[in-house]
């Protein structure tokens, strides 16, 4: 999640795509981004971040879903007991408390308290460090988990209290399991004369408007250069970059904007400013603009926001039947109807009216044109291609012949 003057109050750790293993599955560790009730600290800007406006605060489009959750029927279960949550504040953090925390602690009677995340996960691995660990869970991006895990900073998912099978495998992992989905993908204006089709459109700038802008990072703008080169997706990784670099230098003339800050790519879109953006979905539904933007998601890249506890927890197990109970169909499909985030639990679709399933990049037909991105490679590769790519940034672009031509 970028930069931003404002508050930041969206998981936007979008630098957070790393696992173990392979890119979508197998992997040994997952990381997310946020969660919480009963207050907390500032939140780090690291995330799909945003600004304190009316358009962030979460609207419900149905009526909260009240069926019970299975074997979470008795208030009295842990009464007495607390958990502590680690967050990010604000809007999310709002949706979360609605869906999962105030739910969970009204059927097991367990007291949670929601704390702020603090700069990335420095705080975690201070309270394991100082053997001096106040969290139970904490929600943070999927990148993040392997090098915790790694270093030895987070405790393995307990399979006897977590079914994972309901959820989808990519986001299964030894030290974490999903929260949410997000995606990155072309908006456009809703009023254009044409729609494009795919990342190849994108690249074709003699069409679908003047101007095109891209993510300030390689993560993502790799991969969408290569598909845009006609790599498929099932072929992407490992990415090969000098293509991809060969491909950026077609396109880098018509850039306008290089975002940071998750607003702009929607926002410059809606405006006619660019005629075509790389965007967060969550960005394109705004109420600022998501009567102006459409989401093309083929092609578009699935990212992840996953639950962890750390090593040495004091509540590990009232912290895994937490994390059990926040992947459940219902909570899912309540935190789905408040945030355009996709549900993790393929069985939460069944609750969520049909009307809200276009926006959700979990839900189908767009799941099946997307691909996740690989956290497993841009672990091992992000700091070498962000040095390159900055370098290629401010490098004059040589002249080219019009992309996509």
């Amino acid at each position: 999640m970028p930069a931003n003057d404002d508050a930041s109050t969206w998981p936007s750790w979008i630098t957070r795509r790393r696992l173990v293993g392979t890119a979508v599955g197998g992997w040994v560790a997952a990381g997310l981004s946020a969660c919480g009730i009963g207050g907390g600290d500032d939140a780090d800007d690291d995330t799909p971040e945003s600004t304190e406006t009316p358009d962030l605060t979460p609207i419900p489009t149905q009526a909260a879903i009240g069926t019970p959750v299975g074997g979470y029927v008795n208030p009295e279960r842990y009464l007495g007991r607390t958990l502590t949550v680690a967050t990010l504040t604000g809007p999310y953090t709002d949706a979360q408390r609605e869906a999962y925390f105030t739910p969970f602690q009204t059927a097991t009677g367990a007291e949670v308290f929601a704390r702020g995340i603090g700069d990335n996960v420095d705080d975690l691995k201070a309270q394991v460090d100082g053997d001096v660990v106040t969290w139970d869970v904490a929600c943070i991006p999927m990148d993040q988990v392997r090098p915790l895990a790694n270093d030895g900073y987070l405790t393995e998912i307990d399979r006897a209290y977590v079914d994972v099978t309901v959820l989808f495998p990519e986001v299964v992992g030894q030290y974490a399991v999903g929260a949410d989905l997000f995606s990155t993908a072309i908006v456009y204006p809703v009023a254009a004369a044409e729609t494009p089709s795919d990342w190849g459109d994108f690249w074709k700038v003699e069409r679908f408007g003047e101007g095109r802008c891209l993510r300030k990072k390689p993560v993502g703008t790799l991969e969408f250069a290569l598909l845009a080169d006609g790599v498929s997706r099932d072929e992407l990784y490992p990415l090969d970059v000098d293509r991809a670099f060969a491909s950026l230098d077609r396109i880098k003339p018509h850039i306008v904007q290089w975002w940071e800050d998750g607003k702009q790519p929607s926002e410059l879109v809606a405006n006619l400013q660019a005629g075509l953006a790389a965007s967060w979905n969550i960005r394109a539904d705004l109420q600022t603009v998501r009567d102006d933007v459409g989401i093309q998601w083929t092609g578009g890249m699935l990212s992840a926001d996953a639950w962890v506890v750390p090593r040495g927890a004091p509540n590990l197990d009232l912290a895994m039947d937490f994390i059990n109970y926040a992947t459940r169909a219902v909570p899912q499909a309540n935190f789905s109807r408040l945030l355009p985030y996709g549900p993790v639990n393929r069985a939460a679709f069944d609750h969520i009216r049909p009307d809200r399933l276009p926006i959700l990049p979990s839900a189908q037909p767009q799941f099946g044109l997307q691909f996740f991105e690989n956290w497993n490679y841009w672990i091992d590769n992000l700091d070498i291609l962000t040095d390159r790519f900055n370098e290629w940034l401010e490098a004059d672009p040589e002249p080219t012949g019009t992309p996509g031509a």
